[in-house]
């Protein structure tokens, strides 16, 4: 243990001695339909496999198991697998014209990319959290077209993180009230693939299209980079009567990533870089949260709800981040309530940077069907620059 502590030492202190330009690397993120449904809002109110990424206080929260005894204990959550996809676009267009040439469907992301941008993730899960503990492995992909102003400038990142979470939450009864306080370390790593010329895949796509000549795409001209890094979160929660108050820190001391060059990956070649002096940094962030959930005795099993709140505030002391733009109030503050009928159907709705959202929740016993619609701020105040999203998600937990 105090190895894994001096190595989590190591690399926070080695982060904030690198040379080189320092460029904003965006947090590890899972696009839950749940979470996304809600406003984004997922603190106080955090629980199961969504929170491995969300609160490390919310792994001491278990459910009600009747024993061999006659009576009463807990059981954590246990998601054997977990995939989805989500999408950052008009996805309406893309369902009316999704019988249409491939040239077609092109010309749909380029009208996209020069008014909002848009983006696509899938994303495949699996953890263990309840009783104290939080443990889980992620891997997201994501894909990411800026809005640009021409169809000239488009450009898209790829982006390919694994990572694993380990925590532990322990609650403290104080009289009148619980405290909950939790950690966890986030070892990543991740494979980056920044300012990929959209030119290329378009003109292959005509070129296949009309004479069908099979040409590859040349990634041989672009940058292509792999690294790890190490986050490491903590969390606290109190419980007092109906209502409970968060604080949460992620990515504290900012995580870094080292970053390495890379040449190939799966037969494709990338540009022959040598060194990489630029500094890939998460910025540390605070987050207050409060939920209301009302206890409703028996009545709980056929109508349970919640609301809640939550604010992030980056802890950015310095403007010398490449690729970070600061928010506005209203873009930082996530507004979300759930009920959940007949403990298997889930109503969700939110308000996330000035914008609705909705979706739903099926359990069916060890199965559960996640969707979600939503519109997220990109920009630096609220109607900037609106992007329309929407996830979905398939697991089997119990």
């Amino acid at each position: 243990m105090k190895k894994i502590l001096l190595l989590v030492m190591l690399l926070l202190i080695a982060g904030s001695l690198t040379a080189g330009d320092r460029y904003y690397a965006s947090p590890f993120r899972w696009y839950s339909p749940e979470v996304q449904a809600q406003g984004g809002s997922f603190v106080a109110n955090a629980e199961g496999f969504n929170a491995l990424l969300s609160n490390p206080a919310a792994f001491a929260k278990s459910e009600d198991k009747d024993n061999k005894k006659g009576g009463t204990g807990k059981k954590g959550e246990i998601t054997v697998l977990s995939i989805s996809s989500s999408y950052s676009g008009n996805i309406f267009e893309f369902m009316e014209e999704y019988r249409s040439r491939p040239d077609d469907i092109i010309g749909i992301v380029l009208d996209q990319v020069t008014s909002h941008g848009i983006g696509a993730g899938f994303q495949i899960g699996s953890g263990y959290v309840g009783r104290g503990f939080g443990f889980g492995f992620m891997s997201v992909m994501d894909t990411n077209l800026p809005v640009a102003e021409t169809t000239l400038g488009v450009t898209m990142d790829l982006s390919w993180t694994n990572g694993l979470v380990a925590g532990y939450a322990h609650p403290f009864n104080l009289n009148h009230v619980k405290l909950v306080v939790g950690a966890d370390v986030r070892p990543m790593y991740r494979i980056l693939i920044p300012g990929v010329d959209i030119s290329s895949f378009t003109d292959t796509v005509s070129e296949d299209d009309e004479e069908d000549s099979g040409d590859d795409v040349d990634f041989s001209n672009i940058d292509a980079m792999a690294g790890i890094g190490v986050a490491v979160d903590a969390g606290a929660d109190v419980y007092w009567q109906d209502l409970i108050f968060s604080l949460t820190m992620r990515d504290i001391g900012n995580t870094r990533f080292f970053f390495n060059p890379l040449n190939s990956l799966g037969g494709v070649t990338f540009s022959d870089n040598d060194d990489i002096d630029d500094s890939y940094i998460t910025p540390w962030s605070l987050n207050f949260a409060v939920a209301y959930h009302p206890v409703f005795g028996k009545l709980n099993k056929y109508i349970d709800l919640t609301v809640h709140g939550a604010y992030s505030q980056p802890l950015i002391f310095e403007d010398n981040i490449y690729g970070y733009d600061s928010q506005s109030f209203w873009t930082k503050l996530d507004l979300g309530a759930e009920v959940i009928l007949l403990s298997s159907v889930a109503l969700r709705t939110g308000f996330q940077g000035g914008y609705f959202t909705a979706g739903f929740g099926l359990d069916l016993y060890f199965m559960e069907l996640n969707g979600a619609l939503y519109s997220e701020e990109v920009g630096s105040y609220a109607g900037a620059e609106p992007k329309m999203g929407g996830a979905l998600e398939f697991a089997f937990r119990f």
